[in-house]
């Protein structure tokens, strides 16, 4: 556990997780100093936080005296590790660790910590209700929007799930899930890692400090982490959707089927699945496989996934009307999830799509594009960029705003098709975050 009484502590960064890791500090006795480049007046909800607490701070840029003159840096998970002022405390010998990285030092229950490109949300949700279900005090937190400092004091807990990105993986030491779950890799956050091994590297840091008494699930279909899972210490547990595997979770004759210490099960059908999209029965597989070391019970399992709500602004259904579905997928923003959500729809899809892009080429939703979509409408910065990738494809309309790309939708629409809200960028072009914009696309459809 780290010593933190009477220390002076720097955090960097002040978005949730920063503002709750002053906090669990505060409560610890260590003396708390907040940065962040933002301003005062960008920071009005968290100034409210930081006046409550009676903390320092210093704003409007990361000034390198303030993290040399601390004897320990955490970092948020929106701050690049590699600023010079974060390298230059490194070289002065300063310890910089994640936010994780705190609440893991102060956390005693067991971990299932869960990554990947896409799903991580959606299956981090599915594996708190079935732990919850079958009848464990389980936590959820972590990139779920929950910070995992906010809650560790909470317990105790049988167990604690975490969403984990790549981001909050970067500057772990200890940090150790009893289960680590990566479910895919697709290229993502090229605008903050210079090449793609680096984001793979990233992810991989789940398993870093993991040993043969830990359990590792990965997916047997992505080839990507197929081809690195040999590096990893612990205990594999598998999951695939094209082959029967050893130790895990399966599809056979559509029906999910589990194996774990020499005993084979059949879990459920996947027509009792509530969830669109064959990514979702993915999605589902790695939930079983993760929750398989807690010992849950095999009868547990198909009524915990049937009585899965999902998760907003993921496939979410909106609302249907003259025969028109709309659902709003503001969560896909990068090219994967995308594709994903394409993949899930047997009718005609008028796709809303655009945003701050993140440097991903858009040529490899083309296939899918021609298949499977109508019409497009396009918004925000990569506007252009998606007319030139798919325009000589679909009739394409441009947007200003996220109301006008619905109400063109609306009008391209006919009865049989989907509205989808899939934007394969993120959203602070237009947005505070996605969930802003998918509750605007919400507004948008609900007042058609």
């Amino acid at each position: 556990m780290l010593e933190l009484s009477g220390k002076r502590v720097a955090v960097v960064g002040m978005g949730l997780s920063g503002v709750a890791a002053a906090r669990m500090l505060r409560r610890q006795g260590s003396h708390v100093v907040l940065t962040d480049d933002k301003t005062a007046d960008e920071l009005k909800d968290e100034m409210k936080a930081l006046v409550e607490m009676n903390v320092e701070y210093h704003l409007g840029g990361i000034e390198a005296k303030v993290l040399l003159d601390s004897d320990l840096v955490i970092l948020s998970p929106g701050v690049p590790s590699d600023l010079p002022q974060i390298e230059r405390a490194r070289r002065a010998g300063l310890e910089v660790i994640s936010e994780i990285e705190l609440a893991y030092s102060m956390c005693k229950a067991p971990i299932i910590a869960i990554t990947g490109t896409n799903g991580k949300t959606t299956t981090t949700m599915l594996t708190h209700h079935i732990a919850t279900h079958a009848g464990l005090k389980a936590g959820l937190a972590g990139n779920v929007e929950i910070p995992f400092s906010e809650i560790v004091s909470e317990g105790p807990f049988d167990v604690m799930v975490l969403e984990v990105s790549s981001f909050q993986l970067e500057n772990i030491k200890d940090f150790r899930p009893h289960v680590g779950a990566l479910l895919n890799i697709s290229p993502d956050h090229l605008d903050r890692y210079q090449r793609l091994d680096d984001y793979v590297a990233a992810k991989f840091l789940l398993f870093e400090n993991q040993s043969n008494n830990e359990f590792a699930v990965l997916n047997e279909d992505d080839a990507a982490v197929v081809q690195v899972a040999e590096r990893i210490p612990s205990r594999v547990l598998r999951f695939s959707m094209k082959t029967e595997v050893e130790q895990g979770a399966f599809l056979r004759n559509e029906h999910l089927v589990v194996r774990f210490d020499g005993n084979e099960s059949r879990v459920m059908s996947v027509s009792g699945i509530p969830l669109f999209g064959r990514h979702n029965v993915e999605n589902v597989l790695a939930a079983i496989a993760a929750t398989l070391p807690l010992k849950v019970p095999v009868e547990c399992y198909a009524p915990a996934v049937a009585s899965f709500p999902g998760v907003e602004h993921r496939l979410e259904r909106v609302r249907e009307m003259d025969g028109v579905l709309f659902v709003n997928d503001s969560k896909a923003t990068n090219i994967g999830a995308t594709e994903k959500a394409l993949e899930s729809f047997d009718r005609p899809i008028v796709l809303i799509a655009g945003g701050r892009g993140k440097k991903s080429p858009y040529q490899p939703l083309r296939p899918l594009v021609k298949n499977k979509v109508r019409a497009l409408v396009v918004i925000g910065e990569d506007a252009a960029l998606l007319e030139d990738a798919f325009g000589d494809l679909v009739p394409t309309r441009r947007a200003d705003t996220l109301p006008e790309a619905v109400r063109h939708a609306a009008s391209l629409a006919r009865s049989g098709d989907c509205v989808l809200l899939a934007p394969a960028c993120a959203s602070f072009d237009m947005f505070r975050n996605y969930k802003h914009r998918g509750r605007v696309f919400k507004e948008a459809v609900n007042a058609l």
